[in-house]
This record gives C-alpha cells, sequence and structure tokens, in this order.
C-alpha cells in the first residue's frame, strides 16, 4: 500500500516530537512548524526536508500540510504515532525514535536551529509569524497550495512595522529577535 507520507516526513515528525525543545504542540503548531522547517530550508536549497512530495496550503491559521488529517491518522494506523486530544486540541507523540541518518547534517542543524529558535513559541505565535510571510500573503484563497518557490521571498524576521498580538512587549520583542536569528 502506498503510503501518504514519505520516510523523511516521519522522521522529521519524530525528531520534533522527541525533541527537549518542542513544548506544547498540537497539530496546529506542529503543521506550523513543519512548514518553517521545509519553507525556510527551501529558501536556502530550494528543496523541502520532508520530500518533494509533500505540499502546503494556506488555512485560515496558516499553512498546513495540505492532506495532513490523511498523513497523521496514517502514521497513528502504522503505529508510528499516537494522537491524544485535551479540551479540542489534538496531539501527537511518539511511538518510535526519529532515524537521523536519512537527514544530512545540513539538514539536522537547520532543524536543530529552528526547534532551539521556534520550538518553545505557541501555535498563536507561530500562526502570527507566518502571516507575515510571503508564501502565505501572496497564495490568493484558503485551500490552495503555497507554492514552494515564494519561500524564496521569506524574510529571517516578521514585518517589524506590524503588530504581532503575542500577549505582552518583551515577549513580542523576543519574537521578533528570534525571527531575526534563524
Amino acid at each position: 500500500m502506498n503510503k501518504h507520507y514519505t520516510e523523511k516526513l516521519k522522521n522529521l515528525v519524530l525528531y520534533i516530537l522527541s525533541s527537549d525543545e518542542y513544548k506544547d504542540g498540537g497539530i496546529k503548531k506542529l503543521n506550523k512548524f513543519l512548514y518553517f522547517i521545509d519553507f525556510y530550508f527551501y529558501r536556502d536549497h530550494e528543496q523541502f526536508i520532508s520530500g518533494k512530495e509533500i505540499q502546503y496550503a494556506k488555512a485560515p491559521m496558516g499553512p498546513i500540510i495540505d492532506n495532513y488529517k490523511t498523513i497523521f491518522d496514517e502514521m497513528c494506523s502504522d503505529e508510528v504515532l499516537t494522537q491524544e486530544e485535551n479540551e479540542g486540541v489534538v496531539f501527537h507523540k511518539p511511538c518510535q525514535k526519529p532515524n537521523l541518518s536519512l537527514f544530512t547534517s545540513d539538514e539536522i542543524d537547520h532543524i536543530h536551529n529552528l526547534l532551539h529558535n521556534y520550538g518553545r513559541l505557541s501555535s498563536v505565535e507561530l500562526e502570527s509569524i507566518s502571516h507575515e510571510q510571503q508564501p502565505w500573503v501572496l497564495t490568493e484563497n484558503y485551500g490552495d497550495i503555497i507554492d514552494p518557490d515564494l519561500a524564496l521571498l521569506m524574510s529571517d524576521k516578521s514585518d517589524e512595522s506590524e503588530e504581532v498580538e503575542v500577549g505582552n512587549e518583551s515577549l513580542r520583542n523576543e519574537l521578533v529577535n528570534l525571527a531575526n536569528s534563524v
């Protein structure tokens, strides 16, 4: 049977979910995190870490893997992940250890840097950052596939002329600094 996910995507998800730096991540945060990993990597290397088969779509709360529900349901059926729901938020837990030998040293460094810089941010904070990035802005309609080449227009920081709603000014400044360091 053909899988809807690649081995690299499976192991990328396992790596993220196993990381001590990735905190409190429901499916919304995981989708944003995968998007940032793939699109920032594409910007610099013109390929996704998760594989060329993976596509991201524009959604009201930011970019998502186009068929993420099918992919994550299949990963649960294949006993790669377990799924829990708490107060309406879907969380996944790894059932396996990631196979890091599938990744190049550049890919591992990239993933680690994003985990370090974005891992503790909430899904709402990641959503705010994604909404300021050109791939999401320039994709016209919800449900449309985001052209990977738009990653070439991504900045390392959120637009400082726009206010990011994150609760307090010091956290907003930290967000801008984190975005600048990627």
